[in-house]
């Protein structure tokens, strides 16, 4: 497990602009490790269906229009670096709007239950796993996933992970 930093990305979703992400970043050498693209109105969408499937849904059916509608034009892209500093000061400087924050950066076997593993000791010392993305080729011998975790419980996890 390593402590690494994520950098979030709004971009316009249409064609070209993660060409244009990526260009940037290729042309300061600056190498992507891991990224994960959403539709930000897939998101939109998706907690909507959870909060009506949960007897939670408030939003009236306007409101929501209007937030789909809106975020349609954008995408959320989180991506690992090689050089995260570097690569944020690039991407502003190229007017991204951009976020960073701390991860965990997991290199795991590429072998059944693996995750589970991982998964199961963050439940063991009960921290909330919000997000994971990640991935291997079939044939690789290894996996790569980015954790996201509160910030709050990074002093909790002590060696949690000793021994994978």
């Amino acid at each position: 497990m390593e402590n690494r930093t994520q950098l979030s990305v709004i971009l316009l979703n249409k064609p070209g602009e993660l060409a244009r992400l990526c260009e940037t970043l290729k042309m300061a050498n600056v190498n992507v490790l891991a990224m994960s693209i959403q539709n930000v109105k897939d998101a939109v969408k998706e907690l909507y269906k959870i909060r009506e499937k949960t007897g939670r849904r408030v939003a009236l059916d306007a409101s929501y229009q209007g937030i789909l509608k809106d975020s349609s034009d954008y995408s959320m892209i989180r991506l690992v670096v090689d050089q995260p500093v570097e690569a944020e000061k690039l991407l502003l400087k190229a007017n991204h709007l951009v976020d960073t924050e701390p991860i965990l950066a997991f290199r795991l076997s590429n072998q059944p239950g693996m995750l589970g593993r991982v998964a199961k000791r963050f439940g063991e010392v009960q921290i909330n796993i919000d997000y994971i993305y990640g991935s291997a080729m079939e044939e690789a011998k290894n996996s790569i996933f980015v954790v996201h975790i509160a910030e709050e419980d990074y002093g909790r996890l002590g060696h949690t992970f000793d021994n994978l």
